[in-house]
C-alpha cells in the first residue's frame, strides 16, 4: 500500500502533499489560478482509495460534467477503472438528480419525472405569462425566470414566495406586481408535467432533507468522505445541502479560490468560502500559492490588482517561470481603432512565425462587444470561433428531435407537445393548438390528456382535428411502451423515422438543409456512443447488469445525461486554429498563451452596473482578476478614448482596475492628458499627448450642425460638437476610415475617426 500511496504523491509541491494527505476532518484547499486544482483533486480522491476507503463511499460534487470525467480519467489511471468508476462523482444535479428518483415518492413525483432545461422554462413562463393576461414585455420571461431562480436558490417557494412582504413590494415598486402568480402558476404547471428544472433539483434536495429526515440519514451516512470543486461557486441551496450531508462525520473537503468568484447574478455566495472557517471551527487551511500557468509578471500584477478586495482570504501567489514580458496598454480613438489594433498584433505575430491562432484569445465584458472585432478578424481573413454558450443543442433541428425524445418520455411535456406537435405538418394549427390549450386549462390537464377529451367539439376542434391529434398521441404511446425494453439508440432512430423529421429533412437539398440533416445525424451517433460507452464501462468493470443495466442503456438515462451538461460542457471544441473570441465569464477554467482584454474603461469593465456598492466593485474587480490569469505568457489591455455604445459615442476614463495594477508591471507606463488617469500607450504605439487643463466636456451648442468629413483639411480651425474648438495637426486615411489628429484648445491632441465625430469649419481666431 505504501509503494501505491508513494507513487501518487510523487511529483507533488510540499503545499499539494499536504492537501492530499490532510483526508480527516474538514479541510479548505484555497487553490490560486493556475496551481494544479484539478491534480490535488484527483490525487486526493486516489490517496483515499488507495488508503482503503470503499470507493462508494466518497463523494465529489464538480459544476461540469467535463470536469467530472476528466477527474475519473485520472483517478483511473492511479488506482484502476474500477474502483474510479464506483467513486459517486458528478454535478451538483447529476448527482442530486439521482437521489431525487430514490426518493422521489416522498416529494409526490414519480421517479421518472423529466428535467426542463432553461429554454424549455422560459417557453413555459412565456405560457404563463400569456395565460395570466399579463403583458409579456412588461413581464420578460428572462428576467421572471431570473427572479425565480433566485428565490428558489435562496430556498424561498412559490407559496412562501406570495407570503415574503419584502419579495411581494419589491416588485411591486417596479411594476411587477404579478411575478408571484407567474411563479405559483409555473410551478403548479411543472408539478402537471411531471417537470422539475434545475433549481427544482436543489431546493427540493432542500425540501426531501427537511421533511424526510429519514432520507437525510440514509444519505449521509452513505458517505464517509466528501470534496467539493468550486467552492466559491456555490450558492446557498448547495451550502445547505452540503452543510446538512456533512453534519455528522465532518469529513469534508472543499476546494476553491475566492479571488475568482464571479458568478454572484447566479445566486453564487463568496461568503460560503469566506465563512468556512465558521461553519467548521476545527477545519485546516492549506493554500495552493504556486501558480503552474502563467509568468511572474502576470501573477505579480494580479497579485497587486486582487490586493484591494478587503472580502478575501490572504494569500500570496507566485510564479516560477521567467519573469515574462510586461503587460502592454494601448490607447485607441474608437471600439474601430481597437479591433483593428488587435487584429494587427495576431496577424504580425502569426505571420512572423511567433504564434499560431489558437494561441490567442480576446476577452470582454459584455458580450456586445464582439461585433467590432469580428469584423477586424474578418477583414484580416484570421479564423476565429465565439464562445457564447450557445451548444449543439440549442440548434432548432435538434430541439425538434430532443422534443420528439422528450414527449417518448412524458408525454405530458406542454412544450415539447407544442413545439412539434406540427413539426413536420401535420395539419394541426394554431387555431386548433390553441382550442386544445383552451380544453387543457379548463380540464386542469397537460395537452396530452386533453386530446383524449370526448367533448372537445365543445371548444370548436372540428372531427377531422381531433383525428389528427389523436395519431400524434397513439405514436407518442407506442413509443413510450418500448422505452423498458429499448435501448436508445435503436428508438432515437425509431423516433427520427417515425416522426418523418429524417425524411422532412432529406427534402431540403440547400446547403443549410443538408447541415440541418448532419447535425440530426450526429445527434443520433451521440446517442450510439453513448450506449457504448455505457457497455465498455460495464464490460470493464466485469459488472453488466448490475452497474450498468439496462435503464442506464436507455433513451431515460441518455436525456437525462444532456439536461444536465452545463454551457461549459456542450461548448464546440476547437476544430482549427483559430482565436477565441468570448466574455470574460465564459473564460472562467480556461487558458491561452497570449490575452488581450478588451475595453478596459469605467463605466464598461468595471461595469456601471456594478460601481455603486462595494460588493459590486470588488465582484468585478474578482471578474478582472480571473481575466489577468488566463494568461500564460502576455496580456495587452485595450481602452477607448471614445465608444459608440446604444447609439451613443461616450467617452470614458481609463478603467481605476487598471490603475489598480503596480505600474512596475506596465510596459513603459507614460503620462497622459488627466482625463485619463495615470498610464498611456506602450512604446509600440506612442502619441505625444500636449498638456491641457482637465475641464468637463461641454454641452454641444443648441445650433450646431456638424458637417461631412469631406470638408476638412489640414491646418483648418474646427469647432467639436464636445470638445471645441481645435486645429487639424493631419488627416490620415480614406474615407469613410479618415481619421484627424486634432489639437484641442482645452483638451489636448486627440486622433478622430471623423465618421464617428461631430465637427464644423470654425472661422479664424
Amino acid at each position: 500500500m505504501k509503494n501505491k500511496l508513494d507513487a501518487i504523491l510523487e511529483g507533488l509541491n510540499d503545499e499539494q502533499r499536504t492537501a492530499v494527505e490532510a483526508i480527516e476532518g474538514p479541510v479548505l484547499i484555497v487553490a490560486g489560478a493556475g496551481s494544479g486544482k484539478t491534480r490535488v483533486l484527483t490525487s486526493r480522491v486516489a490517496y483515499l482509495l488507495g488508503s482503503g476507503v470503499d470507493p462508494k463511499r466518497v463523494l465529489a460534487l464538480t459544476f461540469t460534467k467535463k470536469a467530472a470525467e476528466e477527474m475519473k480519467e485520472r483517478i483511473a489511471l492511479m488506482v484502476g477503472r474500477r474502483d474510479a468508476t464506483k467513486v459517486v462523482m458528478g454535478t451538483f444535479h447529476a448527482v442530486f438528480v439521482r437521489f431525487l428518483r430514490e426518493y422521489a415518492q416522498e416529494l409526490d413525483f414519480p421517479n421518472n419525472f423529466s428535467i426542463s432545461d432553461t429554454s424549455d422554462s422560459l417557453s413555459s413562463i412565456r405560457t404563463c405569462i400569456k395565460e395570466l393576461g399579463l403583458d409579456e414585455k412588461k413581464y420578460k420571461p428572462k428576467e421572471v425566470l431570473s427572479r425565480i431562480s433566485a428565490a428558489k436558490n435562496n430556498l424561498v417557494t412559490a407559496d412562501r414566495y406570495a407570503l415574503r412582504p419584502e419579495l411581494v413590494d419589491n416588485d411591486i415598486r417596479q411594476g411587477k406586481g404579478s411575478i408571484k402568480d407567474i411563479y405559483l402558476r409555473y410551478q403548479s404547471k411543472m408539478k402537471m408535467e411531471n417537470k422539475m428544472d434545475f433549481d427544482d433539483i436543489l431546493l427540493n434536495m432542500n425540501i426531501l432533507f427537511r421533511d424526510c429526515p429519514q432520507a437525510l440519514e440514509a444519505l449521509r451516512d452513505r458517505f464517509s468522505y466528501i470534496m467539493v470543486d468550486e467552492y466559491q461557486d456555490t450558492n446557498f441551496a448547495q451550502y445547505c445541502i452540503i452543510l446538512k450531508l456533512s453534519q455528522l462525520h465532518h469529513n469534508i473537503c472543499v476546494v476553491g479560490d475566492d479571488s475568482q468568484s464571479i458568478y454572484a447574478f447566479r445566486g453564487a455566495r463568496v461568503q460560503n468560502i469566506l465563512n468556512f472557517k465558521k461553519d467548521f471551527p476545527e477545519s485546516r487551511i492549506i493554500r495552493l500559492e504556486r501558480n503552474y500557468r502563467s509568468t511572474q509578471v502576470i501573477v505579480n500584477a494580479a497579485n497587486s490588482l486582487i490586493e484591494h478586495n478587503s472580502s478575501r482570504i490572504p494569500k500570496n501567489c507566485y510564479s516560477c517561470a521567467e519573469p515574462g514580458e510586461k503587460i502592454r496598454l494601448i490607447r485607441c480613438d474608437s471600439e474601430a481603432d481597437e479591433a483593428a489594433r488587435i487584429a494587427s498584433d495576431i496577424y504580425g505575430r502569426v505571420n512572423r512565425g511567433q504564434s499560431q491562432y489558437s494561441d490567442f484569445a480576446v476577452l470582454y465584458r459584455t458580450n456586445a462587444q464582439s461585433r467590432a472585432i469580428e469584423e477586424a478578424l474578418r477583414r484580416r481573413n484570421i479564423p476565429y470561433q465565439i464562445y457564447s454558450g450557445n451548444s449543439f443543442f440549442e440548434r432548432a433541428e435538434i430541439k425538434d428531435m430532443m422534443a420528439y425524445f422528450k414527449l417518448a418520455l412524458n408525454p405530458n411535456d406542454d412544450e415539447s407537445f407544442r413545439r412539434v406537435v406540427n413539426r413536420p405538418a401535420r395539419g394541426i394549427g394554431d387555431t386548433t393548438m390553441a382550442a386544445l390549450g383552451n380544453a387543457a386549462q379548463a380540464h386542469n390537464c397537460t395537452l396530452f390528456r386533453a386530446v383524449g377529451l370526448d367533448n372537445l367539439e365543445d371548444y370548436q376542434i372540428k372531427p377531422a382535428a381531433q383525428e389528427k391529434l389523436r395519431r400524434f398521441v397513439q405514436m407518442l404511446e407506442v413509443w413510450g411502451s418500448k422505452l423498458d425494453r429499448t435501448e436508445a439508440y435503436e428508438l432515437a432512430v425509431e423516433i427520427a423515422e417515425d416522426s418523418t423529421m429524417l425524411a422532412f429533412l432529406k427534402m431540403d437539398t440547400s446547403q443549410e438543409g443538408k447541415d440541418r440533416l448532419r447535425n440530426v445525424e450526429e445527434l443520433l451517433d451521440s446517442v450510439s456512443t453513448y450506449v457504448e460507452e455505457r457497455k465498455m464501462e460495464a464490460e470493464q468493470n466485469g459488472e453488466l447488469g448490475i452497474e450498468v443495466g439496462e435503464g442506464e442503456l436507455g433513451l431515460a438515462y441518455y436525456m437525462e445525461n444532456v439536461a444536465l451538461l452545463s454551457n461549459v460542457d456542450t461548448q464546440e471544441g476547437d476544430t482549427e486554429n483559430s482565436v477565441s473570441l468570448m466574455t470574460v465569464h465564459t473564460a472562467k477554467g480556461l487558458e491561452y498563451p497570449r490575452v488581450f482584454i478588451a475595453g478596459m474603461e469605467n463605466n464598461l469593465f468595471p461595469s456601471l452596473s456594478m460601481m455603486s456598492s462595494s460588493n459590486d466593485l470588488e465582484e468585478e474587480r474578482r471578474l478582472f482578476y480571473v481575466a489577468l490569469t488566463r494568461a500564460k505568457t502576455a496580456v495587452c489591455l485595450s481602452y477607448c478614448d471614445s465608444r459608440m455604445r446604444n447609439g451613443k459615442i461616450e467617452s470614458n476614463d481609463l478603467s481605476l482596475f487598471v490603475k489598480e495594477i503596480d505600474p512596475s508591471y506596465i510596459l513603459d507606463p507614460l503620462p497622459l492628458s488627466p482625463h485619463f488617469g495615470s498610464y498611456g500607450r506602450s512604446s509600440e504605439a506612442r502619441v505625444v499627448h500636449s498638456p491641457a487643463p482637465q475641464k468637463a466636456l461641454q454641452d454641444p451648442p443648441k445650433d450646431f450642425v456638424p458637417q461631412d468629413m469631406s470638408v476638412f483639411r489640414q491646418g483648418q480651425r474646427i469647432e467639436h460638437n464636445r470638445f471645441g474648438f481645435g486645429r487639424i495637426i493631419s488627416l490620415s486615411g480614406v474615407i469613410p476610415e479618415l481619421r484627424a489628429i486634432v489639437d484641442f484648445e482645452l483638451y489636448g491632441t486627440k486622433t478622430l475617426l471623423l465618421k464617428y465625430a461631430k465637427m464644423r469649419i470654425a472661422k479664424e481666431s
